[in-house]
Order: structure tokens, then C-alpha cells, then sequence
């Protein structure tokens, strides 16, 4: 993993201060979790914020759609 996809998805400047310590360790985890699936930061970032269907994004990369039409489809 390179330094920058190192830095941690919820900044202090850009995180909501009602983000409890468990929010915050839930949207890192979908954060990795997607990352996984191959979608670049940006994207990862977005559907973990929006609450995408994990699920759903793994059985679309899993099936062989593109993850960038998987985003599409998620959001």
C-alpha cells in the first residue's frame, strides 16, 4: 500500500464532528473493503460516504463488470 492510500479516509478538517469513533472505524473498514474490489480512491471514498451496497459491488466485480460501471450502477 502506497503512502497516500495510507492516509486515513476521515480527516479531521473534512469529517463531521458527529461521527462517533465506530462510524469512523465502519466507513475506513467499507473504505478498505472497496478498495479491495478495485475502485481507485476517489471512488472508494464516495461509495463508502453514500452507504453503497457492499454487497452489491462485490457480486458486480465478481461477475466481471468493470468497476468503474459497478460504481455507476451502485451510486
Amino acid at each position: 500500500m502506497s503512502e497516500a492510500e495510507a492516509q486515513p479516509i476521515v480527516e479531521e478538517e473534512t469529517a463531521p464532528s458527529e461521527l462517533s469513533t465506530e462510524d469512523e472505524r465502519v466507513l475506513r473498514w467499507r473504505y478498505e473493503e472497496i478498495r479491495k474490489l478495485g475502485m481507485n480512491r476517489v471512488e472508494s471514498r464516495l461509495l463508502a460516504e453514500a452507504g453503497a451496497d457492499l454487497n452489491l459491488l462485490r457480486k458486480l466485480v465478481g461477475d466481471g463488470c468493470p468497476p468503474e460501471l459497478a460504481v455507476r450502477i451502485a451510486l
